[in-house]
């Protein structure tokens, strides 16, 4: 994936997390295996107000990986509901509040 522009704190776990959920679904539902999901991001920003609290993110040691397991085969890829994903050994540290910036 391709993003022209990415608010770093507010908008990358979001964005990896979202096509990385669309990565595995789309190989289920053609009955092929996930391999990678490759992000790309052109203009990258920190906001000001957003400095600090990066600096905490920055210090912290990641967790291993979970896995996703989807539980169903649907007939129309429109019809996968929030059951049909099943998360195992998720792991986070305590949120990290950041400000929305106009």
């Amino acid at each position: 994936m391709y993003q022209r522009s990415n608010d770093e704190a507010c908008g990358t776990c979001f964005n990896i997390a979202s096509y990385c959920f669309l990565t595995h679904l789309l190989a289920k539902h053609c009955d092929l295996e996930p391999y990678e999901f490759l992000y790309y991001k052109g203009n990258c920003h920190i906001y000001k107000e957003h400095v600090e609290n990066i600096k905490i993110q920055l210090t912290r040691e990641p967790y291993e990986f979970p896995t996703l397991e989807i539980a169903n085969m649907r007939e129309n890829i429109e019809d996968y509901c929030e059951e049909d994903f099943i998360i195992h050994n998720y792991k986070h540290h305590e949120s990290i509040k950041y400000v929305m910036v106009p």
